[in-house]
């Protein structure tokens, strides 16, 4: 029997409130993919789960199952080759077994939101020799031990980087070449920034460094300074500040990551004399920011916490406070307010802010920053040829979005040693 949503057919047939033993071959753990099983199964079930690490699978859940689940839950590591097996074997009462082959992984993305397949095994032989391929990979699995956990949770943050940039480049990638989108169509007579301010940053010219490249990328920045001599006027009554000579981004390659340049910003803020009581040579970018930024394909307007080691005060100072049950209602209500088309990202994941309708869903969200490795951003973004970034709109739709977002930059950052 071929299943698409494994989820399914473990709830729904009542397998994992049945359990009695549970086998898991999986090229991959989450915390919400494990929780899953483990909060649906008896308590005194056992689960013995070989994983290759060849997938992101989170050192949380390593740790957590290390902690306080050995008497129930074994965990090894297949070393000898790239694991990416999908089993699933359930034992029953009455010597009764069911078994899942697929593609899904035990993640909640592989068990229920990612288009995957399985196929569901219940014929006693076809189990015994599941459960045979099952034994041998296990047994020549290497056991968890916590210097096995430490030395992964220092890797992680690497692999997960090179998964995250993988992901943003292919959705670029789909958003430029399928769903409709034609440069052609667009009249740029009307639009603030034109195809070539688009292009200057695209993918396959974001690393070059000609004389035509950094001209067209010189123009982009322009129309952005341009843009931030017209915002002032707005910026100043909404008490945010800016540095005159880095409120645009710079655009030499050597200043970007992996000397790729893929966006133009401005950045409002703290002020300058505040930035100082921090760091005397603090950079504002470094710090919870209000952003204006070119992309490849969009026009962002962005609350962003900063890229990878970036806004380390802020995100401590918001990590700690979300253990408030007031502050975390406050923040929700005040994500809510935004409005349809902005979003959250946390460790390279984005969620709709409509998505979210309890505070502790949220927090449990936000729990999976970690200001060395990531970014952290509420944003929206409008594509070219939306007439709210239109020549004589732009202003105003940015100076609106900003009114929106400044409660929430001030809910979100750190004042203790802000001017008064």
């Amino acid at each position: 029997m071929i299943i698409k949503k494994l989820a399914v057919p473990l709830v729904n047939d009542k397998i994992l409130q049945q359990a009695e033993h549970v086998y898991i071959a999986t090229a991959a753990i989450s915390d919400a993919g494990f929780d899953f099983i483990r909060t649906r199964i008896p308590t005194k079930t056992k689960m013995d789960i070989v994983t290759g690490l060849d997938g992101l699978t989170s050192p949380g859940v390593l740790k957590r199952i290390w902690k306080h689940y050995q008497d129930r839950i074994t965990v090894r590591i297949y070393t000898r080759n790239t694991f990416h097996a999908n089993v699933y074997i359930f034992e029953q009462p009455f010597r009764k077994s069911v078994g899942f082959t697929g593609s899904g992984a035990l993640t909640l993305e592989g068990l229920k939101d990612h288009e995957e397949v399985f196929n569901k095994v219940t014929d006693a032989k076809d189990i015994e020799a599941l459960l045979s391929w099952y034994t041998t990979y296990y047994e020549f699995a290497e056991p968890l031990t916590e210097e096995m956990i430490r030395e992964y949770d220092l890797l992680y943050p690497v692999m997960k980087q090179r998964d995250i940039i993988s992901r943003q480049e292919k959705k670029l990638f789909i958003d430029l070449t399928t769903r409709g989108f034609n440069w052609d169509s667009i009249k740029f007579k009307t639009q603030f920034f034109k195809k070539e301010d688009y292009q200057a940053l695209s993918p396959a010219n974001a690393s070059i460094d000609t004389a035509e490249i950094h001209t067209a990328r010189e123009a982009a920045r322009a129309k952005l300074k341009s843009l931030h001599e017209q915002l002032l006027p707005a910026v100043t009554r909404l008490k945010l500040h800016a540095d005159a000579h880095t409120v645009v981004s710079s655009i030499a390659l050597q200043d970007q990551p992996e000397r790729r340049l893929k966006t133009i910003s401005v950045s409002y803020g703290r002020s300058e004399g505040t930035l100082k009581r921090y760091d005397a040579a603090a950079s504002p970018d470094n710090f919870l920011t209000l952003q204006v930024i070119l992309q490849p394909r969009a026009v962002g307007v962005w609350l962003s916490m900063g890229k990878p080691l970036g806004s380390k005060e802020d995100r401590i100072y918001f990590r700690q406070r979300m253990q408030e049950e007031v502050y975390r209602k406050t923040f929700l209500s005040l994500l809510a307010a935004l409005g349809s088309g902005y979003f959250i990202e946390v460790a390279g994941e984005q969620r709709a802010v409509e998505s979210f309708q309890q505070p502790d869903i949220l927090w449990e969200f936000t729990q999976a920053d970690d200001w060395m490795h990531y970014r952290f951003i509420i944003a929206k973004n409008y594509i070219p040829g939306d007439p709210a970034i239109g020549n004589d709109t732009i202003l105003q739709t940015i100076e609106q979005e900003f009114t929106k977002l400044v409660p929430l930059y001030q809910h979100m950052k750190d004042t203790s040693r802000d001017q008064s």
